[in-house]
């Protein structure tokens, strides 16, 4: 069992933040070093003789991301790569590289998978919500009440796997971004949920059912045309994950954030390209899921200290937070769960219903 698994299955979260974030017993270079020559080696079982035979050639992924590089969730990332890159040049010495080709601003994220499921690139960080038009059960993840290693136990992965190389032609690696929910913010005041009714608000496809089924007008548009919408009028207000509106600038013409923030929450996953992981070699293949495991835990541990640290911070500028009453509240997330699996099964009859009952319960 991975140290990073066990501390969070025993609660000892606290513990593990103090070694990681803030040198505690261990500073961060020695428990990088453990972690690589005890974990690894161990864990992954990989001979002298295998690493000599595949180190002829090495092997380079290209892999491009669906926001800014910037952006909160495109940091978890780049932390994934640099680990990765670290622990390669230590073990595997000149046998392989992932590198960072850019953002939506070198393909756009709407078509991200497609590039990935054509091997145009070997590795994509992006939401589920992006390509819901090839892998619509996908959606199903944000209401998941599992954490992505006990997805892994349960064998939600495997069953996710299997949709993904048989649909786009990718393996799924990981579920590195979760432990932020939605959260609706809008320039008009919204006290219940009828007060939804007839509002422009800009959310992703994930989000649109629940938009509709409120009586909101959802709008379409790329995160970086979002700031001049709301300057504009186009929309009233837009769904986003929680906390993360500094890094777009959109404080600056927002006034509402409503709470409690829904339900489920925004879904990020790595996808390498089918072909391309096929051809890796078995210590890499290990190497990539290791430590996309370790990323799973730590991006939630970084989302609950991010969260309150940013909220308190949006408040100290003048957004105002809106408490809906208990009752408005429980009403909001209801329709909220009732839209996304009547859509996630409506266009996925066959893997929504099983899906749905994998990641409902623990």
């Amino acid at each position: 069992m991975l140290f990073f698994e066990n501390a969070v299955r025993k609660g000892y979260m606290s513990e593990f933040k103090t070694l990681i974030y803030k040198g505690g017993i261990m500073s961060r270079k020695k428990i990088s070093l453990v972690i690589v020559t005890l974990g690894l080696c161990f864990v992954l079982g990989v001979s002298f003789a295998s690493v000599c035979q595949a180190a002829s050639k090495k092997i380079t992924m290209q892999a491009i991301t669906a926001w800014p590089k910037t952006t909160f969730m495109v940091q978890n990332f780049m932390r994934f790569m640099d680990r990765v890159n670290n622990r390669a040049a230590e073990m595997y010495p000149g046998q392989f590289e992932l590198v960072y080709k850019g953002g939506p601003e070198v393909i756009s994220f709407r078509e991200q998978v497609e590039a990935a499921r054509t091997g145009l690139v070997d590795m994509v960080f992006t939401a589920t919500s992006y390509y819901t038009s090839i892998i619509p059960v996908g959606d199903g993840f944000s209401s998941s009440v599992l954490k992505p290693w006990d997805e892994r136990d349960k064998g939600v992965f495997a069953f996710m796997q299997k949709i993904h190389a048989e649909k786009a032609n990718v393996y799924f690696l990981s579920r590195m971004g979760s432990g932020i929910p939605f959260q609706i913010y809008a320039n008009k005041p919204v006290k219940a949920v009828a007060d939804l009714k007839g509002l422009k608000l800009r959310g992703s496809p994930t989000l649109i059912p629940f938009l509709k089924k409120v009586g909101a007008n959802p709008v379409m548009m790329a995160p970086g045309d979002i700031y001049t919408g709301l300057e504009r009028g186009v929309v009233d207000g837009f769904v986003w994950p929680a906390a993360q509106i500094s890094e777009w600038g959109w404080e600056r013409v927002t006034k509402y954030v409503i709470e409690p923030a829904l339900p489920y929450g925004a879904i990020d996953v790595v996808l390498v390209n089918l072909d391309a992981w096929k051809k890796l070699p078995k210590h890499i293949q290990d190497l990539l899921i290791y430590s996309a495991k370790e990323d799973e835990f730590r991006t939630i541990v970084r989302a609950l200290e991010y969260i309150p640290r940013e909220n308190a911070r949006l408040q100290k500028m003048g957004l105002q937070f809106l408490e809906l009453p208990d009752a408005e509240a429980k009403k909001m997330a209801d329709m909220a769960n009732a839209a996304l699996w009547d859509a996630v099964i409506s266009r996925d009859p066959e893997n929504g219903p099983k899906f749905r009952e994998m990641i409902s319960s623990k």
